[in-house]
């Protein structure tokens, strides 16, 4: 699939005192180039420094003035060396955004030298509360074992909380009668995420699905015939899906989109009898994360998890329990991309008009859903195992075995407000997912 991203740019800190060892200041140098080195090199993070090290409140205030200037994404606090609490104040006080603390073990130890790394990351935490601010922890030079695990995974949460941030969702249409779970809190979200929502008519949309011409069908009929199974007697009625495949494109790059929630029934899937489902699962296999039934939470849960992990989401509903497996049949109406079957789906009729019916590859994955309850946001996940390729309903249908019991991850669900929509990446994202909660102050529900 297409990653669309920007590249991430970290504020990045050594923090030290003058006074120490030219020997031990020149370690830590050591260790903090090391530890930028992988950020750059393997994480792709651009580095924003005013400093080598920082020492003063001086240089302190001068690192988050250039922070605040260049927009970074993240800071890291290195602590090279021991450092006092003012220059970490002066930050943190100024400047909003994901914080990393990074403390080194006590490397001067054999020629029995005082550092003091990790006697100047401890007061930090002690800033922080105060500030009321959150922050992750890495501990360790970068080649310790476990500490590039640390920072990948802080670096995964980021990219999804930047991403969101710049984010825009298009709500086209209205949510269907009846599904109260896809209404969302416009002002929470922007103030949570600064995800932006704009309104897409069913009027300006169903306009923009008349206006594509013949040519532009007869082209992309020849994609659809590469990545669908379409049987000769669907070939013609077939043409909708282009059409409305190209106009939510062409939608979703005038409207400059990372996602969007259609109102896909009734009006498109049995009025129209032209489904949306099958263009759900082309924009997202290019990067467009696409909800069903304006459920913008929904969005919101498939952006964060693509963010994280860099590969396809989908939006299902949670439909059966498999008492013989201890299993759940997760399902839609066909809006699974088809990059994540084994083979072409094929073009039927699970509904109204034609979309499509296939089963999803096996693999390890996570189900995932940000979730508001009177504007307060919650994050509920789980890990399981996808253990088959049956089709049960026509239609997008994934089996999965969930770690810890299937009917006890039907009743968290249950017991904590969590619809039947969840988002569903291959995957283990449990890590990224605790890190982003921690880092936005949203309660994460392990099952």
């Amino acid at each position: 699939m297409t990653a669309n991203f920007k590249s991430l740019k970290f504020g990045f800190v050594n923090l030290t005192l003058d006074f120490l060892e030219v020997e031990d200041l020149n370690t830590a140098k050591k260790f903090a180039t090391e530890a930028k080195d992988y950020l750059k090199k393997e994480m792709k993070v651009e580095i924003v420094e005013s400093a080598p090290s920082i020492d003063s409140r001086d240089k302190s205030n001068a690192a988050w003035k250039m922070f605040k200037t260049e927009n970074v994404d993240a800071v890291v606090i290195f602590n090279g060396t021991f450092s006092t609490g003012e220059v970490t104040a002066e930050i943190v006080r100024n400047l909003d955004a994901p914080y990393l603390i990074w403390g080194l073990e006590e490397f001067a130890i054999k020629k029995h030298n005082f550092t003091g790394s990790m006697v100047g990351v401890l007061p930090q935490g002690t800033i922080f509360a105060n500030f009321d601010k959150k922050f992750s922890f890495a501990y360790g030079n970068v080649n310790r074992p476990g500490v590039k695990e640390k920072v990948r995974v802080f670096v995964n949460a980021v990219r999804a909380i930047s991403y969101l941030k710049e984010a825009t969702i298009g709500v086209i249409g209205m949510r269907p009668d009846g599904f109260e779970i896809s209404d969302f809190d416009e002002l929470a979200i922007k103030k949570i995420f600064g995800t932006t929502i704009t309104k897409v008519s069913m009027y300006s949309f169903t306009n923009t699905i008349k206006s594509i011409t013949d040519k532009e069908i007869s082209q992309d009929m020849k994609t659809q015939q590469d990545i669908f199974e379409i049987p000769k007697e669907n070939l013609k009625e077939s043409e909708g899906l282009s059409k409305v495949y190209l106009a939510v494109k062409k939608v979703a790059q005038e409207r400059k989109l990372q996602a969007y929630a259609p109102d896909c029934w009734p009006e498109l899937r049995d009025i129209d009898k032209t489904a949306i489902c099958p263009a759900n699962g082309r924009m997202t296999a290019e990067g467009v994360m696409a909800s069903c039934e304006c459920d913008v939470n929904g969005a919101l849960s498939m952006m964060m998890e693509y963010a994280m992990i860099q590969s396809t989401p989908w939006l299902a509903d949670l439909v059966n329990y498999l008492d013989d497996k201890d299993a759940l049949l997760f399902w839609h109406c066909g809006n699974a991309s088809f990059d994540l079957s084994d083979k072409k789906p094929l073009i039927n009729r699970p509904f109204g008009g034609l979309a499509q019916t296939a089963t999803l590859r096996p693999g390890v994955a996570s189900v995932c859903r940000l979730n508001s309850i009177r504007g307060k946001y919650t994050l509920h996940v789980g890990i399981g195992e996808v253990i088959d390729n049956k089709e049960y309903i026509k239609g997008s249908n994934l089996t999965i075995k969930m770690d810890g019991g299937s009917m006890g991850f039907v009743e968290s669900l249950l017991y904590n407000g969590i619809p039947h929509h969840n988002g569903i990446v291959y995957g283990d994202i449990l890590a990224e997912v605790k890190e982003f909660g921690n880092l936005m102050d949203i309660p994460v529900i392990v099952f």
